[in-house]
């Protein structure tokens, strides 16, 4: 049993989120033979199974199709819609203000900004939460050595 979830409720929560992020014709192929947006559905699948009340999810909508991806949204939201907490780190703004009802944004290292999406855009007078981002940040690309 996978993290100590008995076996016929391990069935049932793996049939029922292999439905909600549409891999049910996946089932019995091998992980090696799954493409990277896969990859991320089973370790989201994996790091859910036990019905945590706090979810770490690291950037889990990375190498997705649009499809695939707004599903694991729809899941996401689902999850906190439960009263679950989750924990998300993204690179993608429009993610994080579809999700997040709290936004930290961090640069090289630092937490420069803190609040709900709405409260940080009309702080800094942004139209989305990228523009926020850049607005911190600036434009200039940094090289990572």
């Amino acid at each position: 049993n996978m993290h100590l979830v008995p076996k016929d409720i391990l069935k049932e929560r793996v049939k029922i989120m292999v439905e909600k992020i549409g891999m049910e014709d996946h089932i019995g192929r091998r992980a090696k033979d799954y493409s990277g947006g896969m990859i991320r559905k089973v370790s989201m699948l994996m790091a859910l199974i036990n019905d945590p009340k706090i979810a770490l999810l690291d950037e889990p909508t990375v190498a997705m199709d649009p499809k695939s991806r707004r599903a694991v949204w729809e899941f996401i939201r689902e999850l906190t819609g439960k009263g679950k907490t989750v924990i998300l780190t993204t690179h993608y703004m429009e993610e994080a203000s579809f999700l997040c009802d709290r936004v930290a944004i961090l640069d090289e290292g630092k937490l420069i900004a803190l609040g709900s999406p709405a409260d940080l855009m009309e702080t800094h007078q942004a139209k989305n939460l990228e523009e926020v981002f850049l607005k911190l940040t600036g434009k200039k690309l940094r090289e990572v050595v």
